[in-house]
């Protein structure tokens, strides 16, 4: 934390039990940006009570990832998400949703069936289904030009989608092999395998990402880039 503050931020120890310390905190602020972990997304609650009596402009939701509404609620984080958004709604703070598509640095990587160091990959469903993918390090340059430049009040009450690239697995198993000159070792299964694990834990949260992909899910649209027209965002190749 000390680095953040040797970079000019400004830290404020507050209780989420203590709904006075929270609005102390957010006196003066413009936008609450958000970045609560998975595991901790109904813990904005307070924050959005708090957000609304400080008057804050815009509240951005740790979202990310992506849209809630393109999930059917299979998954309880989605269901979490939602209740964060509705409770903004009710309170009558304004929102500005992100969606990114996943992180390709965690997204590409054996838990996810790409597993390079022994030349495999394993995908479920439609191999040829495109998916959204941006860089945290694009993220961050995105969301730190359009709090700097973009008026408040276009960011109000909107969802936005960026997008850094939108390959399949096909393409990212292509791009890997033409870059790296070797084969991989690849198996097709059966997106039911999929659903049978979400039917039987709502908490897997690699499967209901896995089937997202195969439906179309984390394909974005429509795409807001415009709002930085010289954002450069890594591509899913230059991390392969």
């Amino acid at each position: 934390m000390q680095n953040f503050k040797i970079q000019g931020a400004i830290l404020c120890p507050v209780s989420y039990d203590n709904h006075a310390s929270l609005v102390n905190a957010l006196q003066g602020v413009d936008v609450l940006l958000s970045t609560v972990a998975i595991k901790a997304i109904l813990a904005q609650l307070p924050l959005v009570k708090a957000a609304k009596d400080a008057n804050v402009s815009v509240f951005f939701p740790s979202e990310y990832g992506g849209r809630c509404e393109n999930n059917d609620g299979r998954l309880q984080l989605f269901r979490d998400k939602q209740k964060v958004i509705d409770a903004a709604k009710d309170a009558g703070l304004p929102i500005a949703g992100l969606a990114t598509g996943p992180w390709p640095e965690y997204a590409i990587s054996p838990p996810m069936g790409f597993d390079f160091a022994n030349k495999k990959v394993t995908v479920w469903g439609n191999p040829d289904t495109k998916v959204t993918f941006t860089t945290l390090p694009s993220i961050a340059q995105w969301v730190a030009h359009v709090l700097k430049d973009v008026p408040v009040t276009e960011l109000q009450n909107k969802y936005l989608n960026i997008q850094g690239d939108l390959v399949s697995r096909n393409d990212i198993i292509r791009l890997w092999e033409r870059k790296h000159k070797a084969k991989l070792q690849v198996e097709f299964r059966p997106v039911k395998e999929l659903e049978e694990r979400i039917e039987a834990d709502p908490s897997d949260y690699l499967a209901s990402v896995l089937a997202g992909w195969d439906t179309g899910e984390y394909h974005l649209q429509p795409i807001h880039n415009d709002l930085y027209p010289e954002w450069k965002p890594d591509s899913v190749e230059s991390l392969l």
